[in-house]
């Protein structure tokens, strides 16, 4: 069950979430709910709660996006060096499938999205905005400052935000 949760929270550490990490934990949280089930004759109440209690708490957490602006922070160092540079394709736990740069700001395209048909990071110059229609995109993007120039972006499928999860809308990125 902690397992399920903390790769749950990893799949969406960054903008538009992991797929495949997304999809782990979906069948993490299956298993942990049938072994919960199967356990159930014999406990008390208190252990027969932890399970429902952590699996809300978790995706409260992950729907949020609190855990993904709280890596950004952490990492924030290492990634400012990475925009310093922008032929490396990951750092710590991101992992970016492109990195470009247009009129003023490069962009970090999140590795195996699919919450979106893509997302990432961007990083722009002093006094510049990035463009909703940044590169080639299938729709326009969505922006959350973060702060010195650093944005958060998604090109959105259903949902209006960059981050969290939203269980409904997990599936695979044909777009690429």
């Amino acid at each position: 069950m902690v397992f399920a949760s903390v790769v749950l929270l990893y799949g969406v550490v960054l903008p538009g979430g992991y797929l495949t990490w997304l999809w782990i934990a979906m069948v993490l949280w299956t298993v942990a709910v049938v072994g919960w089930v199967l356990s159930l004759r014999g406990r008390s109440w208190v252990v027969r709660s932890v399970l429902p209690v952590v699996s809300v708490l978790t995706m409260v957490v992950a729907c949020s996006g609190v855990s993904g602006r709280a890596l950004f922070r952490f990492h924030r160092s290492g990634l400012e060096q990475l925009a310093m540079s922008p032929y490396g394709a990951s750092h710590g736990l991101y992992r970016f499938s492109a990195v470009w740069s247009h009129d003023g700001c490069t962009a970090y395209v999140t590795k195996d999205s699919g919450l979106s048909y893509f997302a990432g990071l961007t990083r722009c110059d002093a006094g510049v905005q990035p463009s909703p229609r940044m590169g080639d995109t299938a729709g326009d993007a969505v922006f959350e400052p973060l702060g010195d120039g650093w944005f958060a972006f998604a090109v959105p499928r259903s949902v209006s935000r960059p981050w969290g999860f939203n269980p409904f809308d997990v599936r695979a990125n044909t777009a690429v």
